[in-house]
């Protein structure tokens, strides 16, 4: 076992994630738009007071100095970081981001987890038998119904889902993560009725991702059929099932380890489409408004937090597939 390659894929990783903190520190600063301005001008005429005051006003309210210098406010900001804060709410200082964060992700971890676990094992499965049965009538299916989902921006996606099971057949909540008339905790009508707030949400989830497994599925399995040792599996006179099993499905699937780090990622990323529609209490939606708000604090919070999670998916992978196969090798 060489602790260089470790080393180095962690020590990648790490600078990684602190150059994205960086640049999402410097950006956020850079948006255009002052949200002292917006609450100022929106106070100036509610009160009939002059801008000026109005915005001497806001700033007092908030939690957040925008003269303070931007070195001075990235040596507060790290050295808190450092210490696991993450900060804390710049439109209301009562809030901090690691409360945000302790409430908030694990709605969004549920609905992700599930989400890509389907979206995985129903890819693969289609795309193998795309692989296998390319001219048969199932082939023609999956293809016509990978062509549909394609061609719909995932951002449409959710929308048509609320829109046909929720508000047109009625057979599912319109917002929210669960009903206010079931008490919260391990009692089996609680979990039922998070499952049924859950489902919509993760259906679509389940239907942005599930294109991209079926073809990369399909792709690896053409890649490996054509391979020496599966020639010489059906030369011993092997059965379809054992070679596609035991050769091609396993040796295709090693490639796809990867992509589920990414895919992880892009899901947790893609958050504030998915949950926004249906009023899901996660991070997207959190995120989404904090970028509304122009709370900053909030917003770099969360995406250090998603970026985080993306790189160390990613570093994961990275440390394991050289086990999982030996044709890849760790360099010096």
């Amino acid at each position: 076992m060489n602790s260089r390659y470790y080393l180095k894929k962690i020590g990648i990783a790490l600078l990684t994630i602190a150059i994205c903190s960086i640049l999402t520190f410097i950006l956020f600063r850079l948006m255009p738009g002052d949200v002292f301005d917006v609450r100022a001008r929106d106070m100036a005429v509610q009160r009939g007071i002059d801008f000026n005051e109005a915005k001497r006003l806001v700033v007092q309210t908030y939690n957040y100095d925008p003269d303070e210098p931007i070195l001075q406010q990235m040596w507060r900001y790290y050295s808190s970081l450092f210490r696991g804060n993450l900060g804390t709410s710049i439109t209301n200082s009562s809030i901090t981001v690691n409360q945000i964060v302790a409430y908030y992700m694990p709605w969004t971890l549920f609905l992700v987890s599930i989400a890509l676990l389907l979206s995985y094992f129903l890819g693969i499965w289609l795309g193998s038998i795309m692989a296998w049965r390319r001219k048969s009538i199932i082939s023609a299916i999956i293809a016509a119904y990978s062509t549909i989902v394609n061609s719909i921006p995932p951002a449409l996606i959710p929308t048509l889902v609320l829109s046909i099971f929720a508000f047109g057949l009625k057979w599912f909540p319109i917002q929210g993560a669960y009903s206010m008339k079931v008490k919260p905790g391990l009692n089996l009508p609680f979990i039922k009725d998070v499952l049924w707030h859950a489902a919509l949400p993760i259906f679509a989830y389940t239907t942005t991702q599930i294109n991209g497994w079926v073809m990369n599925m399909k792709g690896s399995c053409i890649s490996v059929m054509a391979e020496d040792y599966v020639t010489a599996a059906y030369a011993r006179g092997l059965s379809d099932k054992t070679i596609r099993n035991k050769y091609v499905k396993k040796n295709a699937l090693l490639p796809l380890y990867t992509t589920l780090a990414i895919s992880f990622g892009s899901m947790l990323g893609g958050a504030p489409y998915m949950e926004g529609p249906f009023v899901y209490p996660g991070i997207g939606s959190q995120l989404s408004k904090a970028l509304g708000n122009r709370d900053f604090t909030v917003a770099q919070g969360l995406l250090l937090i998603t970026t985080s999670a993306t790189v160390l998916a990613s570093l994961f992978v990275d440390l394991i597939l050289p086990r999982l196969d030996p044709r890849i090798k760790r360099e010096d």
